[in-house]
């Protein structure tokens, strides 16, 4: 692979993840207070949490050359980590070997977000994103969490017509008049219905915690005796939910584009709120956006044709006349 420029974010993470330092965990789940009220968090794997995971055997990755230069395997994990002799789910993993194997550090795990998003191909486009330094020294690692991209499927729906139906007010890009809208809503509701009905037990066990047990599995099934991570966007919450469950198992982890965990999932006075007012996304993106336009504006119109006149103003002037026009 061609040697790729990378940004100073880039270059941070890849110093994180070279030298083995990890972010302090989040706030532990269900903490004590110590003196002043402050959390207390424990830097060791709970008993409880340790005996889920380790009484479920390593399993032999039965590793296939896939996709020119990566290799792919499947594996089956509990559904249930309280009941780890029961039924199991078929995981997905994808792995680009280190250039360097002779100083191979170990294995890097990526989750790319969404939360849905696939594990196998942020790995897979790894030599395209990642640096030298990296690529070098780490099997990249990408795991599609239970449910998604090549790991076992969700099947909401007894049939394909029935699903047809669930998602016909989803096919548009955004819900613009009030019948898109409200056909928007009603397409929502029959598969949120469906998915939890039809589409159970898996999707009763595809809870970020299951993941992260996945995750420490698979971190013993490639040899790693410490996880190092890498976490964009709902990744990060991954990542920190791997950080609490298991302190000590963790080697190095770079989260980017960090979720707040607590809003993730929603919690005290939150619980009530729809996740995209708990996570504040709209002021986010609306404060991203104001800060583009203000550079769009210093950079000049050679670079950003926005800048003639005042970038700001020309956008809530144009919002403002769609704003009559919506319906």
């Amino acid at each position: 692979m061609p040697r790729r420029t990378r940004s100073l974010a880039a270059a941070g993470i890849a110093g994180v993840i070279l030298a083995g330092s990890a972010v302090a965990p989040a706030a532990a789940a269900t903490p004590t207070l110590a003196g002043w009220g402050r959390p207390v968090t424990s830097d060791r794997t709970s008993p409880e949490e340790a005996r889920r995971v380790d009484r479920v055997p390593t399993p032999d990755l039965d590793w296939y050359a896939c996709y020119d230069y990566a290799e792919c395997a499947t594996v089956q994990l509990p559904l249930d980590y309280d009941k780890p002799n029961g039924p199991t789910t078929e995981i997905a993993v994808l792995r680009v070997k280190a250039r360097d194997q002779q100083r191979r550090i170990g294995s890097l795990f990526l989750n790319p977000g969404g939360p849905g998003g696939s594990g196998t191909d942020v790995a897979l486009a790894a030599p395209y994103f990642l640096g030298d330094e990296v690529l070098d020294r780490f099997d990249i690692v990408g795991v599609d969490p239970r449910g998604v991209g090549a790991s076992q499927q969700v099947k909401c729906f007894p049939s394909v017509k029935e699903q047809t139906r669930a998602y016909a007010g989803l096919n548009v890009a955004f819900p613009w008049t009030k019948a898109e809208e409200k056909a928007y809503v009603a397409s929502s509701q029959a598969v949120g219905k469906g998915c939890s009905t039809t589409g159970r037990p898996l999707t009763g066990a595809m809870s970020t915690a299951e993941v992260a047990r996945d995750m420490d599995v698979l971190r013993r099934a490639v040899g790693d005796p410490k996880l190092t991570f890498l976490g964009f966007s709902y990744g990060s919450a991954l990542g920190q939910y791997y950080a609490n469950m298991f302190p000590d198992r963790v080697r190095a982890l770079a989260i980017d584009g960090v979720l707040n965990a607590d809003a993730w999932v929603g919690r005290g006075k939150t619980r009530s709120l729809s996740q995209e007012d708990r996570l504040r996304s709209a002021q986010g993106a609306y404060k991203a956006l104001r800060e583009i336009l203000v550079r769009c504006d210093k950079a000049g119109a050679e670079v950003c044709p926005l800048a003639e006149g005042d970038p700001l103003a020309s956008f809530e002037l144009v919002a403002k006349r769609l704003r009559p026009s919506r319906w």
